[in-house]
């Protein structure tokens, strides 16, 4: 149960980080794509209004990740060597599945952000360390073998 609980916990960690990370990212890709000055103030502004408002990717990341740390962790029991950076690759990966899809359905990406290569790969370096989060808190740490234990 307690192990549940920590995939539970490390899925909306995960969630949370992989959306304010790519949030913050969305926003300054949006700015920088306008190519015009930008005051300090108006940029914290807009990351926040970003932040605040895009509850929808939030629910698409989590659903995203979800899937893509089923597979992880299915992959990893066939193919230990990968178990270390399993879930990192399963966010990135998810995510960029993800908005291939939404670009597959929609013809545009409806993060406005990720339609630029930078902005895209902004995107899934999120979802990287929204698996870096996640393997922290839900992946037992493996002990050392103590002698005499």
């Amino acid at each position: 149960m307690a192990r549940f609980v920590r995939w539970i916990l490390g899925l909306i960690a995960a969630a949370l980080a992989t959306y304010i990370v790519g949030s913050v990212l969305n926003s300054q890709s949006v700015i920088a794509m306008h190519d015009i000055p930008v005051s300090i103030g108006d940029r914290l502004n807009m990351t926040l209004f970003d932040i605040s408002n895009m509850v929808a990717y939030l629910a698409i990341i989590a659903i995203a990740l979800l899937a893509g740390f089923l597979i992880a962790t299915i992959l990893k029991r066939f193919l230990p060597n990968l178990a270390r950076v399993a879930y990192p690759i399963a966010g990135a990966a998810a995510i960029a599945v993800t908005l291939g899809a939404m670009y597959m359905v929609f013809q545009t990406i409806p993060i406005s952000g990720a339609r630029s290569t930078m902005g895209f790969l902004g995107q899934v370096f999120a979802g990287a360390l929204g698996g870096w989060v996640f393997a922290r808190i839900a992946v037992r740490p493996v002990m050392p073998f103590k002698a005499g234990a």
